[in-house]
């Protein structure tokens, strides 16, 4: 569903005149298209933010934390 209220895309920073109606997520939709063709890709590839954001969520599910995450105890 469009939102009327939000002027800019949070993406590109494009007014709304010149891309369309936003996404309820301020989105354009070059912006979302840009956005779901790189988490596809990084999840398929299983590589960059969207695979961390994967291996985190996982992890959360279960109640745990990745060890990337734990600070050294010095």
């Amino acid at each position: 569903m469009p939102r009327r209220d939000v002027a800019h895309c949070k993406g590109c920073g494009k007014h709304r005149d010149e891309v369309g109606l936003l996404s309820w997520t301020r989105l354009c939709r070059y912006c979302a298209v840009e956005r779901v063709t790189e988490n596809v890709v990084g999840l398929a590839t299983m590589s960059g933010y969207p695979l961390e954001r994967w291996r985190r969520g996982m992890a959360a599910s279960v109640g745990g934390v990745l060890l990337d995450d734990v600070p050294d105890d010095e």
